[in-house]
């Protein structure tokens, strides 16, 4: 009977029924939106059997400052062999041209110790995992792939188990198809087996990812004890690892950086605050609604009805109005979500299985009923309120029964007061990435196009046919007509190539104390690789092709850091344990390359000793880019038409990448922001509004005492107005102790920028003083007999 009576009361008023659907509509939705992603990525236990248990197993040196670092394979078999309280597994870049069935195709994938599947208790879609006997240097050549390759590239067909596919012009037998899950640890497609030859590793050589599994009944604390004593007998063995320890950090916090945490909490916070602006706007509206029902909620009293039935009955139309929003609510959401989930920049989260899953179901279920009891129990506990024998004498007049002004001012303060704090953390954001986007990057990155290749170590070795093919293939791009440069890179700006960093020690007189070793960065590129990027050669000279002695370039930072303001043309940097050094030959601009917030030392070897598996190419043309993609896929055709590009970008697309989380930030709290200060502003006139109607014959009286028009509308305004700057006084105030938590997501300005904090006040102070003017304005034209009649 209440719901009954419910849906007619919403159909008797339906402007006012549908004014807060929407509002708990468009607030239930934003936060099962955002809630869904904060489920997937924090809340939610990874998709490996029993995620507590993982730990990355990493190692650590402090004097050079290199928190979780890769593992060299040499300390991984000392680990494995001495460890009594994990369970260990490798994991190894690889990258593999798949050939023989269709199109050649670039991927990335792995090299993984036999034992990964059963260290992270995952089990095959179809067919199997490795075993330990194809682990051997000699064994069978076998691969898992993805479960997505296996339905893209071979539409789910199970013949594939057991068939022979051409990697890397090597045939491998496809054995199994890893789960989704697997991609988490690596972001590749295919696997093939990790073989070992210690003769051939070093142990400075950091080139794993390790894998560890508490065994029953260890912690990790107990775990980390360990490991510390082995890392310790190890550097007892082998001087070069003296500075070195061993870090165990879990699973958790390896995926899940601390900024994705704070940024994901942030945005719930703020999509929180919108939630409690709607609740405090539509308990206003259910406030003024409450004053003109006061005449049938007296009747019905005087017929026998309880307060209790009252209050019972106000609160159903409450909860009523918030299901129905919130269910709309939710049916966006599930619509939603999956398109924001694509829209995402690639690896921007850790995992890409973001749905509206039965945790974000419930979540949004508790906070619609929440929703509904919160802006519904004031309204009906006054209304249930009501003074049966002044409501009965005073009939139908309007200002019987009238609230009391104050609680509504309160809830339009306090709608000001979260507008406020969020539209400060929006303009915090949005500066953030107006400064991001004015960084200056040290290098021109207008029209160029950047792709991979791999070519088959099989056929083209590392250290002869591979260097010789890229001279062949730079020479060709460079004569497509509009092309102004061509070069071959282990890695270009922001697209996470093979980067990696060598502590290195200079020769000779410098700043540091003898023997001081500092992690630079360093890459492999051809000689062309400044001019094509536009990086400034400082001083010195740039690489030829006929560089194959120990030779380097290093950016202005190294040189500084080496040798302060000295000239380095000619000094020496050798590599930590390795007698050989390298010749300075020159000198170019600092650039930044793995974000756009920090500049990183760098060095450059010469192309023409050696390359990597994967290489980067760019190609710089006159105008757009891509314009020079199909030129530029014949060339490599005609070299190898074997050979696919992959990961083909501009590298204005990389920088975007770079920025996509901060961008993401700024314009997510941007929209709610906007949202927060429409309801904060309906809110501020509605208050207002009501109070013109209340004070109906009030104003009629002052007027006809001959109060002029300008001082009735200085006297609405200013009420509003000292509504509106209590709250926006009381947002600044929450602001400056909460804006803290923004530490980690800023850059270039201040968590208490003052002048966020003053565009802030002046903008939300305008929007108020807009939103009295209306009422003021009206009051100001009040017909003094006509109110005085009307009374």
């Amino acid at each position: 009977m209440d719901f009954l009576y419910a849906l007619r009361t919403m159909r008797r008023a339906p402007v006012f029924s549908v004014a807060v659907i929407v509002t708990v509509a468009l607030a239930i939705g934003a936060n099962a939106a955002i809630f869904s992603v904060v489920n997937a990525v924090i809340l939610r236990p990874l998709p490996f059997g029993d995620p507590r248990g993982l730990v990355q197993v990493a190692e650590r040196n402090d004097v050079l400052r290199l928190p979780n670092f890769g593992s060299s394979v040499l300390n991984y078999l000392s680990w494995k062999e001495q460890t009594r309280t994990l369970d260990l597994a490798a994991v190894g870049f690889a990258s593999f041209a798949l050939s023989g069935s269709g199109e050649p195709e670039q991927f990335t994938g792995n090299r993984i110790s036999t034992s990964l599947m059963r260290v992270l208790e995952l089990s095959p879609v179809a067919g199997r995992a490795f075993v330990d006997d194809e682990e051997r240097p000699n064994a069978a050549r076998v691969a898992m792939i993805s479960e997505g390759l296996w339905k893209r590239r071979f539409g789910r067909d199970p013949g594939l188990i057991g068939r022979t596919v051409t990697l890397n012009d090597l045939d491998y037998t496809i054995v199994g198809v890893a789960p989704a899950a697997l991609t988490l640890i690596s972001g590749g497609d295919i696997w093939v087996p990790l073989p070992i030859d210690p003769a051939k590793e070093i142990r400075l050589n950091h080139v794993l990812f390790t894998v560890g599994r508490l065994r029953a009944g260890v912690t990790i604390a107990q775990a980390q004890d360990e490991v510390k004593a082995i890392a310790a007998r190890i550097a007892g063995q082998y001087p070069e690892m003296k500075d070195w320890t061993v870090q165990l950090t879990t699973f958790y916090d390896t995926f899940v950086s601390r900024q994705l945490q704070a940024a994901l909490l942030v945005l719930l916070a703020a999509v929180v605050c919108v939630l409690l602006i709607a609740c405090a706007n539509i308990a206003n509206l259910l406030l003024a609604r409450a004053a003109g029902r006061q005449r049938e909620i007296a009747i019905r009293t005087a017929m026998g009805a309880g307060r209790t039935r009252l209050l019972r009955q106000l609160l159903v139309e409450s909860l009523t109005l918030s299901s129905v929003g919130g269910a709309i609510g939710v049916t966006a959401a599930i619509v939603a979500v999956p398109a924001i989930a694509r829209s995402l920049p690639p690896n921007l989260l850790p995992v890409s299985d973001i749905t509206v899953d039965r945790t974000v179901l419930l979540f949004a279920f508790v906070i619609t009923i929440a929703t509904g009891i919160f802006f519904g129990v004031v309204p009906s506990w006054r209304a249930s309120r009501v003074d049966l024998n002044a409501m009965l004498k005073t009939a139908g007049r309007t200002s019987a029964g009238a609230v009391r002004p104050r609680l509504r001012n309160t809830l339009a303060a306090a709608e000001l007061a979260l507008a406020t704090v969020l539209l400060i953390g929006a303009g915090l954001m949005i500066k953030t990435l107006t400064e991001l986007q004015h960084v200056r990057l040290g290098f021109e990155s207008k029209g160029v196009l950047t792709f991979q290749l791999a070519p088959p170590t099989v056929r083209y070795p590392l250290q002869t046919k591979a260097p010789q093919f890229y001279q062949a293939l730079i020479e060709a791009l460079q004569s497509i007509p509009g092309v102004k440069g061509a070069a071959v890179s282990s890695g270009v700006p922001f697209g996470g190539g093979n980067y990696t960093q060598t502590p290195m020690a200079t020769v000779g007189p410098s700043p540091l104390p003898p023997d001081t070793l500092v992690p630079i960065d360093w890459r492999v590129v051809s000689p062309g690789f400044f001019k094509a990027l536009g990086i400034p050669l400082l001083r010195g000279r740039a690489f030829t092709d006929g560089d194959a002695t120990p030779v380097t370039i290093v950016s202005l930072a190294t040189a500084r850091k080496f040798w302060g303001d000295s000239d380095p043309i000619g000094r020496m940097l050798h590599r930590n344990g390795d007698s050989k050094g390298v010749t300075v030959v020159g000198v170019v601009g600092d650039v930044h390359t793995t974000a756009l917030n920090q500049d990183s030392p760098a060095l450059y070897y010469p192309m023409a000793r050696t390359v990597w598996p994967l290489m980067d190419v760019i190609v710089r043309g006159d105008g757009d880019p891509h314009l020079a993609l199909p030129a530029a896929r014949q060339k490599v055709r005609e070299l190898d038409p074997l050979l696919p590009l992959s990961n083909v970008r501009t590298l204005d697309e990389w920088i975007a990448n770079s920025a996509a989380q901060p961008r993401l930030n700024a314009q997510l709290l941007a929209v709610f922001a906007l949202v927060a200060i429409l309801i904060a502003a309906i809110g501020i006139y509605g208050v207002l509004a009501y109070s013109v109607t209340q004070r109906t014959r009030e104003i009629g009286l002052r007027m006809a005492l001959g109060a002029p028009r300008a001082r009735v509308l200085r006297l609405i305004v200013g009420e509003g107005m000292m509504v509106s700057l209590a709250g926006v006084a009381a947002g600044l105030a929450a602001a400056y102790v909460f804006s803290s938590a923004l530490d980690s997501l800023v850059f270039g300005v201040r968590v208490h920028d003052p002048f966020t904090f003053a565009a802030v006040a002046g903008l939300l102070s305008t929007v108020a003083l807009a939103a009295c003017t209306l009422p003021a304005h009206r009051a100001s034209r009040v017909d003094p007999m006509v109110a005085l009649r009307e009374e």
